[in-house]
């Protein structure tokens, strides 16, 4: 998907590529769009190699693939981020490592703003959410490479299926710490998705 003149999965792994502290890019495609991104990865000005991988059913078990693609040459860490959130910034990478180098295990999360209910099935509502302590999850995660190892290969063995990865590590009984996120880390799930990136890219000609 374009996205302000240039492919979004581009734009995301821009910010990886140029980041100092990532030494390395592993990314996972679907079948259906394997050709497609491969070709649009070809050109220069790569700083760092990209390993494009084919991906698994769920987003779970491609996160679990490109696990396992590093086991020859463990990093210490890793960071897991949705290829559909191109406003990743340095600022939040640096701050997921930081977080992941004190606990272990780390997330970029925002407060909820909005409110939410529990609503049944006829559509009535049979309450409302205490949203005070609530967090809307996001990526960059950032785990230590041996705790989500672990943790993928646990899920596979006992069949548990997972919202992210974070969840895993809270399987696991380890601490997962949360690190500010940001708004404007979109992930672009819909065309009005797009359109808000663009307007943040159109606002901020530093990231055009």
């Amino acid at each position: 998907m374009p996205v302000g003149g240039r492919s979004l999965i581009r734009r995301t792994l821009e910010a990886f590529d140029r980041c100092a502290e990532v030494t390395g890019i592993t990314l996972l495609i679907s079948q259906r769009n394997l050709l497609e991104v491969a070709r649009e990865l070809e050109s220069d000005g790569w700083r760092k190699a990209i390993d494009i991988r084919l991906g698994g059913e769920r987003r779970q078990d491609s996160v679990r693939l490109g696990l396992q693609s590093l086991v020859k040459d463990p990093p210490d860490f890793v960071i897991v981020h949705d290829g559909a959130r191109p406003l990743i910034s340095d600022d939040l990478i640096h701050a997921g490592l930081e977080a992941a180098r004190l606990h272990g295990a780390a997330t970029a999360a925002v407060p909820v703003r909005h409110t939410y209910k529990h609503v049944d099935r006829t559509g009535f509502v049979h309450g409302t959410v205490e949203r005070s302590d609530l967090m809307q999850i996001q990526t960059p995660q950032v785990f230590r490479y041996d705790w989500i190892l672990e943790a993928h290969l646990k899920a596979v063995h006992e069949g548990i299926v997972v919202e992210d990865d974070a969840e895993l590590i809270e399987k696991l009984g380890k601490p997962v710490k949360i690190f500010s996120g940001s708004y404007s880390n979109v992930k672009v799930t819909t065309r009005e998705d797009a359109l808000m990136v663009e307007a943040m890219l159109a606002a901020d000609p530093v990231r055009v």
